[in-house]
């Protein structure tokens, strides 16, 4: 698509930094992610705008008919239209890894750990290869998130706790795994994959792969680099 005749004018600077956190990593403004963003911030305001001016269009007359219909907008319709693209695109906004890293103190050097050049951690190496099996900038949730809305869903309470952690300073460093990272993480992705089968290491006498691997006797960390190599 020829984008020179009607160019993508980019937001004022100071909304460009409340959309960082959720921007696609080496994209240019106006992803989709960032016009559901903006959307999401117009109906907040439309909704806003309109509670405001029924109040100073029908003061004292809040049930006439007039201020009705500004009440199913502002009330009803509206708000209908906010919920869907609001949960969506906060879903996604999560999954960038610039939002992962958003909290700077405890995550950043893990964000830093991924996006270096010539990094031998786990994390780098996938980043390196530009291995995003949906959409490039969501590594972190693309590792730590298991299959399906179940998966999200987990994930996503999981980040809400660290949140809560991170605001109220009840976490302490280096940052560590509640739980090891199911192996089962890795093989949704690689245990189809040509480099891991063309591995003997991986496969049975059968040239399947080796159920010692599937039933985690042989952990993935046992061979490879760990996911991140963070000092403390």
């Amino acid at each position: 698509m020829n984008h020179s005749s009607s160019p993508l004018m980019p937001p004022p600077e100071g909304l460009l930094k409340f959309l960082q956190a959720g921007h696609p990593v080496q994209e240019q403004w106006g992803s989709w992610l960032d016009w559901g963003i903006l959307l999401c911030l117009l109906l907040c305001l439309a909704i806003l705008g309109l509670i405001a001016v029924s109040r100073v269009l029908y003061r004292g007359r809040l049930t006439e008919g007039g201020a009705r219909l500004f009440h199913l907008l502002a009330l009803g319709i509206l708000p209908l239209l906010l919920v869907p693209f609001a949960n969506f695109t906060v879903m996604e906004y999560t999954k960038q890894v610039n939002f992962c890293g958003s909290c700077h103190l405890a995550m950043q050097p893990y964000l830093d750990d991924m996006l270096k050049p010539g990094g031998q951690s786990l994390s780098a190496l996938h980043y390196q290869d530009r291995f995003s099996p949906t959409q490039p900038g969501t590594e972190c949730y693309e590792c730590h998130a298991d299959y399906g809305v179940h998966g999200t869903f987990v994930v996503k309470l999981q980040g809400l706790h660290d949140a809560y952690s991170y605001l109220t300073g009840s976490y302490s460093l280096p940052i560590k795994l509640r739980r090891p990272l199911s192996d089962g993480l890795c093989l949704k992705c690689h245990q189809q994959a040509r480099p891991f089968l063309s591995q003997t290491l991986h496969l049975d006498k059968n040239g399947n792969v080796s159920p010692l691997i599937l039933n985690g006797t042989i952990r993935c960390e046992m061979c490879h680099p760990s996911g991140h190599m963070v000092n403390g």
